[in-house]
């Protein structure tokens, strides 16, 4: 059986793409990576790293022999109510977070995404999840990234 070289192609191209993004960060955007708190070049910087990291990982995929699926199932109604409703729900999620911002508003969406799409019906997994992606979603914003988080219009008002 001939090797694939789906995975080659495709670890080759995001490989090529990631060195040209890390390339164009560093020459097109100002700051240094090196200091300590957060540069307009330090995200970017980082998903240019992920992506080949990615890169790296299609190539060892190669290596090991790895086949693309060859049959593709068509999406379950099921499926398609699942998607329209996660993109209502992101919507209002964006205009909430607009209003009460990311502490409250973030809690209620994931709560409402495990317990109404996935179908979770542990009440302890249902209150813990939410509140612990919250926070550490909190944690690596405030805390390691320095950054911020919408506070909401009508946080700041009270």
């Amino acid at each position: 059986m001939e090797k694939s070289k789906f995975y080659l192609y495709l670890g080759l191209g995001v490989l090529a793409f990631s060195i040209i993004w890390l390339i164009l960060v560093f020459f097109q955007i100002e700051g240094d990576l090196g200091e300590y708190a957060n540069t307009p070049r330090t995200i970017p910087f980082f998903l240019g790293i992920c992506m080949s990291i990615l890169g790296l990982v299609f190539l060892y995929q190669y290596k090991l022999g790895f086949r693309p699926k060859q049959s593709v199932e068509p999406l379950k109604k099921n499926e398609i109510r699942n998607i329209i409703i996660c993109v209502i729900l992101f919507l209002i999620y964006a205009y909430v977070l607009e209003l009460f911002g990311f502490i409250l508003s973030t809690p209620i969406v994931i709560y409402f995404i495990t317990r109404f799409l996935l179908k979770e019906k542990n009440w302890k997994l249902n209150f813990a999840f939410p509140i612990l992606m919250t926070a550490l979603i909190y944690f690596i914003f405030i805390i390691l990234l320095k950054s911020s988080l919408p506070r909401g219009t009508l946080i700041q008002i009270i």
